[in-house]
């Protein structure tokens, strides 16, 4: 499944955004990057989550909110407490929410409040793609996270990829059986638009975007719409 992603600092802008992305068939997900929004706008944000809800063309795609911390790769600047009270609204239109496992791990007092949601768990490692022991672990230790919460857990790793075979250490764990559609392992980096591919088969959805590029080696609709069409034709 592609995953539309919206990376602007208006809402107005997101709004206007998102009702061209319901006119694309081949996306059947939008990640709102709330991050990306100027702290003065999130006084209108209970407007936002209302209007999000009345936009048509959109309603049968998922709707995930994302709001990225600084020190996590994110450009949200509030503190904690601020990130969990826009996202907790933000579930007044959003299908799932994506955390870090590390709030979870720093602030898993804070984080209850977040246990009833539809959550996309997320690691991201800027520098290097770890070796599969150690995706392993990040898998258990998300696993641990999951047992905890009520609603739909999709676990998600994103990393740099340094060269083409960083994409063996991840495909075992893509393509295993028990994680079929149920979990995201992304390669950032021009080594990794394989990942990306491999995602919108084996994974729960793969980002793309419309108009801004959110992660180094993201595809643009366009792009992967393309690569499906040659890869329908040689099938």
């Amino acid at each position: 499944m592609l995953c539309a992603v919206i990376a602007k600092k208006n809402f107005m802008d997101i709004l206007n955004l998102a009702k061209k992305i319901g006119n694309l068939n081949s996306v059947g997900a939008i990640e709102f990057r709330l991050d990306y929004v100027d702290i003065a706008e999130f006084k209108n944000l209970d407007w936002f989550c209302d209007n999000v809800s009345k936009i048509k063309g959109i309603k049968n795609k998922i709707k995930i909110a994302t709001c990225m911390l600084k020190q996590e790769g994110g450009n949200f600047t509030g503190n904690e407490d601020e990130r969990i009270e826009i996202l907790k609204k933000a579930c007044n239109f959003s299908d799932y929410l994506t955390i870090e496992i590390k709030s979870f791990q720093q602030h898993p007092r804070k984080m209850k409040a977040l246990f009833n949601s539809n959550l996309i768990l997320s690691y991201h490692n800027f520098a290097k793609c770890p070796d599969i022991n150690e995706i392993e672990k990040i898998l258990n230790n998300m696993e641990k996270i999951r047992v905890r919460c009520k609603g739909d857990i999709i676990k998600k790793i994103a990393v740099k990829f340094e060269s083409f075979d960083d994409n063996y250490k991840i495909l075992p764990f893509l393509t295993e059986e028990k994680n079929f559609r149920n979990i995201i392992m992304l390669g950032m980096g021009k080594y990794g638009k394989l990942s990306r591919i491999l995602n919108h088969y084996f994974g729960f959805l793969t980002y793309v975007n419309v108009e801004e590029k959110t992660a180094e080696g993201q595809l643009c609709v366009k792009e992967f719409e393309e690569i499906l069409k040659i890869l329908k034709e040689q099938s």
